[in-house]
């Protein structure tokens, strides 16, 4: 009997504690709203290169993922693609590190996360 008692006051406990969690988890997202958005793209023979993506915020992180070979090679080397500009509602800009150009055959899938 007291360890049944025991195991009713523990889920009990249990339970509270995950009331209060779900109350933490909704205030949370309620305060730092979270919408993510992805898309593709391939970089022409330019040394920028512009991805038009309405979800673009000026506070958007943009995360960049190789699709292939010559993509992950640029990625790797001096010309490490960067988020140079945001156009807010409008696109993105990459852009080389070393100033040269891609070789115009790198696809990238995109990642756009807006907080707030």
């Amino acid at each position: 009997m007291v360890a049944l008692m025991s195991d009713l006051s523990m889920s009990g406990h249990a339970q509270g504690i995950n009331n209060n969690l779900s109350r933490l988890i909704t205030v949370m997202e309620n305060r730092f709203p979270l919408a993510a958005f992805s898309g593709t793209m391939t970089w022409t023979a330019a040394v920028t290169a512009t991805v038009t993506d309405a979800n673009v915020k000026a506070n958007s992180i943009i995360i960049l993922m190789a699709t292939d070979a010559s993509a992950g090679t640029l990625e790797a080397g001096a010309k490490k693609p960067y988020v140079s500009a945001r156009n807010v509602g409008v696109s993105f800009v990459l852009t080389t590190a070393d100033g040269n150009a891609a070789a115009g055959t790198e696809t990238f899938s995109y990642f756009i996360l807006n907080v707030g």
